[in-house]
């Protein structure tokens, strides 16, 4: 085999091509959705092959190598700066959620969830432990920039999925 074919390059591209593909295509809602299930999918591929110390390895990853906006608003803006991050994202994904920003602490409440809308509307197998990614990246990043975080977990009595509440380290 040819030494400058790469087949884990290959893939990589591939996967970064049917992303714009989808959203060039059939628009960013589209692609959204198909990244919660390809993000979902890897879990499930992570934990039956090598346990759920590989996930959680893996979301650690991904707070350490793909937050870096979230993490510089923590670091400058403080609990302003969450906000703005939160509103960015929640609003592009069209989640309803509650926000409470004050001088002391920053909390946010995802009421509707679009991966956890999506799975459940459309039938779909999903992690069994999607949600937890949450607490695992955000915490991570919270902690890096001073803050110490309370995780919510999902409430359907309340109708509530997650949610995530800052302040201070002490």
């Amino acid at each position: 085999m040819n030494e400058q074919v790469k087949v884990s390059d290959l893939f990589n591209d591939i996967m970064a091509h049917t992303m714009r593909h989808v959203s060039d295509r059939h628009g960013e809602q589209a692609m959204h959705r198909l990244f919660f299930e390809l993000y979902s999918h890897t879990f499930m591929h992570l934990e039956r092959e090598f346990g759920f110390d590989a996930v959680r390895e893996f979301w650690e990853s991904i707070a350490d190598s793909q937050l870096s906006d979230l993490e510089n608003l923590m670091k400058t803006k403080g609990f302003k700066g969450m906000e703005e991050y939160w509103r960015a994202t929640c609003g592009q994904e069209g989640a309803d959620y509650e926000m409470d920003v004050t001088d002391d602490s920053f909390t946010i409440l995802v009421k509707s969830c679009p991966p956890t809308n999506w799975f459940k509307d459309n039938n779909l197998e999903h992690y069994h432990r999607y949600c937890e990614h949450c607490n695992t990246l955000y915490r991570r990043v919270g902690e890096r920039c001073g803050f110490q975080m309370e995780y919510i977990p999902p409430d359907p009595q309340k109708g509530t999925c997650c949610g995530l509440r800052f302040t201070a380290k002490g």
